[in-house]
């Protein structure tokens, strides 16, 4: 969405937040589990029959060959989350590292919650862990506020 805002001369968008993002792409990548990355194509396959590259469509894998420009982010901030035990972990670190190393001029922050899943916070809302992802959004969204 990100990209695409920012080729078609879409609204500025002051920051993004990517909770445990669902990157994939066609060839597990490091520390990613080897079956990983053939599940999710399998998945991406259901969920967008006929897409351009499969899983490295670039709305599935960002950092796919011929996928727009990382520095393109339409956004000035951007948080990216994921669950330390999540199978896509891996791969938003990599999106993260990524971003990180693209010439975009904006701010990016990582946030891995020790010991959880893919979007734990939807099923224990209450646990430790889920308070401070929740504050660390409140906290991103509040430094936007501010400036």
């Amino acid at each position: 969405m990100l990209l695409r805002a920012a080729s078609n001369g879409g609204p500025r968008i002051e920051g993004a937040i990517l909770l445990h993002p669902w990157f994939s792409g066609s060839t597990a990548i490091e520390g990613e589990h080897p079956g990983a990355a053939a599940i999710t194509a399998l998945m991406w396959s259901f969920a967008c029959p006929g897409a351009v590259g499969g899983a490295d469509d670039p709305r599935m894998n960002p950092m796919a060959p011929g996928a727009p420009a990382l520095e393109k982010l339409a956004c000035e901030r951007l948080l990216v989350s994921a669950g330390k035990k999540d199978g896509l972990a891996a791969r938003n670190r990599a999106y993260y590292d990524a971003v990180t190393a693209s010439p975009w001029r904006g701010t990016v922050e990582w946030l891995e919650s020790e010991g959880e899943e893919h979007v734990f916070f939807l099923e224990k809302p209450e646990c430790e862990k889920a308070k401070e992802l929740m504050d660390r959004v409140v906290a991103f969204i509040s430094a936007g506020a501010a400036a």
